[in-house]
């Protein structure tokens, strides 16, 4: 919604923004990674981050050990900083557009700004962005984006953006392929013990959350 509106580009770099962060800082190849780089999960910055399980750092890739845009690692210094940016250039709060701009014209039953808590740390200058959401409000959120970003006649989210956000843009091994933030099918792979329709894609969230979309299946 915000790019559509010109608050924000795909194609800006971390240097063209200002974005950097604690020590270790990041070099001057890190920073040509774009916006869309972090969307995909592709900036190879590999700088710690917050809100990881211990998990997530032990698998982390060696620092500058891929180019910006060369290879896919799904990191929450990405999503983090994706935050960061999105505040900066809008100059509004993640949890108060969420509520403003989905939320609302979505007639949400349950979410609410305070349901989004801002996450800080030693690790990095990058807040983490959890927020809790109800079942039925997940719902209507996977159901906008299977209707193409409309609700109840009227264009919420780009239609362009919704198609190129459940769009595989990496390998993601036995778990499919990787959109923009969103999982994608890729040949029948996306969960265990189960092959699904090309198209079907899924957010997932923390503690086990699931928005699972089948096209093919409406």
């Amino acid at each position: 919604i915000q790019v559509e509106a010109g608050k924000l580009r795909l194609d800006v770099t971390m240097a063209e923004l200002g974005i950097d962060d604690n020590e270790p800082r990041l070099t001057e190849v890190e920073k040509r990674a774009a916006v869309h780089d972090l969307l995909k999960a592709r900036p190879g910055v590999y700088h710690p981050a917050l809100y990881e399980t211990e998990r997530m750092k032990a698998s982390r890739p060696e620092r500058h050990s891929h180019e910006p845009g060369t290879f896919w690692y799904y990191n929450n210094w990405d999503f983090n900083t994706l935050g960061a940016i999105y505040e900066q250039r809008t100059q509004t709060g993640i949890y108060e557009d969420l509520k403003r701009l989905i939320a609302g014209p979505l007639e949400m039953q349950d979410y609410q700004v305070a349901d989004g808590e801002y996450v800080t740390g030693a690790d990095s200058i990058h807040r983490a962005y959890p927020f809790r959401m109800t079942a039925r409000d997940m719902a209507r959120f996977g159901l906008l984006f299977l209707r193409g970003g409309q609700w109840n006649g009227r264009q919420i989210v780009p239609a362009s953006w919704v198609k190129e956000s459940v769009t595989s843009y990496s390998d993601a091994g036995t778990r499919g392929g990787y959109g923009y933030l969103w999982w994608i099918t890729r040949g029948g792979l996306h969960l265990p013990g189960v092959t699904l329709p090309e198209g079907s894609y899924s957010a997932r969230g923390s503690g086990g959350h699931y928005i699972l979309n089948i096209p093919a299946l409406d």
